[in-house]
């Protein structure tokens, strides 16, 4: 069921997607002591010049966010926002108000695109200046209040003209009934390898894109297992 490319938001993503016949994003979900915070910003962007052929996004959350400050976050962006898709990771889930001016803020850094959830309603209000992706159901077992309104934020997703979804890539049928019902939507996959689902298995459900975090940034070789993540990626694509 994996989707070949084709013209769909959000633009900048699946352009540097076809350029570098990639379909993976790598979370940097690295964190330590704020005294160390120099050693940690210089350790990701290394990891992200070790990587920028094979990956086409960086997610960005709380966790690194906290340890290297958002002037790090922000050093981050400058170097690699022109040729990758910047993620804001911060499960946004406020009233629309507060929501439009985390994405505005957001959208003054540098961020191409931020996820937040669904589930409170009010997202259509936001006028949004980045894309946005709402959360339908997430990798870890214990989820299991997401996945029991799973189609109410799929119908949420859609009444809110979200630019995509993001469905953990273990939730294989979910993957598989979102594209049903939200052809046009791109899906984000994170849980990849770490959290039990085996590499190109939610493009082959049917989702577009995998995030990927400690399976690479945790690996004593990260370009090799970037690799074999990508190469399995083409495999599914091509057949």
């Amino acid at each position: 069921m994996a989707q070949a490319p084709h013209n769909r938001a959000p633009e900048k993503l699946w352009k540097i997607s076809e350029d570098r016949r990639s379909r993976l994003i790598i979370a940097l979900d690295l964190h330590g002591s704020p005294d160390d915070k120099r050693l940690l910003l210089g350790r990701c962007l290394s990891l992200l010049d070790e990587l920028r052929d094979l990956i086409v996004g960086v997610k960005i959350g709380l966790p690194l966010s906290v340890s290297i400050g958002f002037d790090g976050v922000s050093e981050i962006i400058e170097r690699f926002g022109g040729e990758l898709y910047m993620i804001a990771d911060f499960k946004l889930s406020d009233i629309p108000e507060i929501i439009q001016v985390a994405l505005e803020g957001f959208g003054r850094m540098g961020f191409d695109a931020a996820i937040a959830h669904l589930f409170q309603g009010g997202i259509g209000e936001v006028k949004r200046a980045i894309d946005l992706f709402g959360v339908v159901a997430m990798s870890h077992p214990q989820a299991q209040l997401l996945q029991q309104s799973f189609h109410r934020l799929l119908h949420e997703a859609e009444a809110a003209e979200v630019e995509g979804v993001v469905i953990g890539a273990t939730r294989g049928d979910l993957i598989a009934e979102a594209r049903r019902v939200l052809p046009r939507k791109t899906i984000l996959s994170p849980g990849v390898i770490v959290q039990g689902a085996s590499p190109a298995h939610a493009l082959r459900m049917g989702g577009d894109f995998e995030i990927v975090g400690r399976a690479i940034t945790m690996a004593e070789n990260p370009i090799e297992a970037a690799r074999m993540i990508v190469e399995a990626e083409r495999d599914v694509l091509r057949a």
